[in-house]
Parts: C-alpha cells; sequence; structure tokens
C-alpha cells in the first residue's frame, strides 16, 4: 500500500521518511519535482549515497539536467516501472512538496500527451506564426492571456486531442492517505539548509550544469547574481507559503502543525498499521 508524507519545504519530512523506510524495510518514492534530475544532489536536497545505500529511492536521477521533465513524464516514469502494481505487493512511502505530482497520482488525472518532435517544431515559429498556425487549421485559441508556451500546448493539445492519458488507480488507503507536515520553524529550518548547501559547494554544483532544461530554470537557487543565500531563503519561504495553499485543499491528507519529528513519525506509523 502507498502512504504519502507531504510537508512544506524544509519541515524534516524526508528524514522521518527515511527512517521509517530503514524499520521496515520499504523503498520510498520522492515526490520532488527537482530531485528527479541527475547532478542537482545539492540544490535538490537529495538523498545522500549513504541514505541511498540503506533505502532504495524511487523517483530520483531519472531525467538529464538538459530536459524538460513535466508531470506527464513522472507518470510516465512510474508506468515504466510498473508502479501502480508495487502498491498493491509492498507498503511504499512517498515523500516530498510538489504539490502536482501527489494530485495527479491519486486523482487519476487525464493529460493529453506531449510530442517532442511537435513540440520542437512548433518552438522553431515565432509568436506571429504560431498566431498564423491557429488561423490556417482552425484552432480555437485558449481564453487566457497569450504568450508563445501557451500557442504551442495549445497547438499540442489540438493535434493530440484524440490521445487520453489517465493514470491507475493505486492501492492507497480508503479514508487518509498520509500527514500534510507544516513545521512552525520552517524558516529556521530553511535558513540552516541554505547555508549547508552553499558550504557543500551549492556554486560548484551549478556551475557544472550544461545547457539547463527550462524547468531547472525556474528552481530556487537559479538565475542569482548576487545575494544568493538570501534570495533563496526568501523564494523558499515564499514556496513554503504556496505549498500550505496547495495542500490545504487535499481533504485526503491529515494536517498537522508542529516542530516535533518523532509525533509525526508515530502519525505515519499509526496510519501504515491501520
Amino acid at each position: 500500500m502507498l502512504y504519502f508524507l507531504t510537508g512544506i519545504t524544509a519541515s524534516g519530512k524526508s528524514s522521518v521518511a527515511h527512517q521509517i523506510a530503514i524499520e521496515r524495510n520499504i523503498p520510498i518514492l520522492s515526490l520532488d519535482s527537482m530531485a528527479v534530475y541527475k547532478g542537482l544532489d545539492i540544490l535538490s536536497a537529495k538523498p545522500n549515497d549513504v541514505m541511498q545505500a540503506q533505502v532504495k529511492y524511487l523517483g530520483i536521477n531519472i531525467a538529464d539536467p538538459d530536459q524538460n521533465f513535466s508531470v506527464v513524464d513522472y507518470l510516465n516514469y512510474l508506468l515504466d516501472i510498473d508502479f501502480p502494481k508495487m502498491t498493491y505487493e509492498m507498503d511504499i512511502i512517498a515523500v516530498g512538496g510538489t504539490g502536482l505530482y501527489f494530485s495527479s497520482m491519486i486523482k487519476n488525472y487525464e493529460f493529453r500527451p506531449t510530442d517532442p518532435t511537435i513540440r520542437a517544431e512548433l518552438e522553431q515559429l515565432n509568436y506571429g506564426q504560431l498566431m498564423k498556425f491557429h488561423e490556417i487549421y482552425k484552432i480555437e485559441l485558449p481564453s487566457v492571456e497569450l504568450n508563445k508556451r501557451r500557442l504551442i500546448r495549445n497547438i499540442e493539445s489540438s493535434l493530440l486531442q484524440d490521445s487520453k492519458y489517465v493514470f491507475p488507480k493505486l492501492n492507497i488507503p480508503n479514508n487518509s492517505v498520509g500527514i500534510f507536515w507544516t513545521n512552525p520553524d520552517y524558516k529556521l529550518n530553511i535558513q540552516k539548509r541554505t547555508s549547508e548547501m552553499i558550504e557543500n559547494g551549492l556554486a560548484e554544483e551549478l556551475s557544472l550544469l550544461n545547457n539547463p532544461s527550462k524547468t531547472i530554470l525556474q528552481a530556487i537557487g537559479m538565475n542569482i547574481d548576487t545575494d544568493i543565500e538570501s534570495n533563496i531563503n526568501q523564494k523558499s519561504y515564499k514556496l513554503a507559503k504556496k505549498q500550505i495553499t496547495w495542500f490545504k485543499k487535499e481533504n485526503s491528507l491529515t494536517p498537522f502543525t508542529t516542530n516535533d519529528a518523532n509525533f509525526i513519525k508515530n502519525k505515519m506509523i499509526e496510519l501504515m498499521d491501520e
């Protein structure tokens, strides 16, 4: 069965999940949109080599840094490893704070797939040419503020409208599927984590990235020229607030606000033992 330990950034959820996984000899699925990337070990606060030797981690190091990696790519990865079937064969903890990954897994989201070949060709066109494409092929424009990215996605959706992607049902608890943890000390934890990242060589790690994808360029810590530590902290605070807003809507998760990691660990164990 699959259980979720979600929470705001720097809550301590990864450490709690790791402890439980060791004690129960079960794997962990990462719900982190940056941990999927190879070479982003420090920036994504990925489990280190020792931790990966202790516990089997899924969902990390599965994409190259120059690859745009979407939630559809994540779900495709889960299908490739036969993850839905795994949830019926063993206990698994999913841990992380990427809300869209969580929601898409438990709500059997329906997506239209993307086609890398089509997208590559469309990206060669400018805004005016994309508008002309809509006119020639009688594609209805989306009712939102238009930009090149939205025009490309709209054309893709039109061309692939007969294709549907529905994620299979997972083996999850009927009531609460897990926990959403808000640690009131998150700002102090963020500051400590950022400082450790910089000490551990964050700048060097980022300098080694060759042609990073648009997805990576949106990550906290990227495109910062001055006062890296302060910038990362401020952006992390904002991320935490966004995560609270997102997960507050998820009635399938039991929310807890505490700085007691042992309390969260015990609550997870209670859920898994029901």
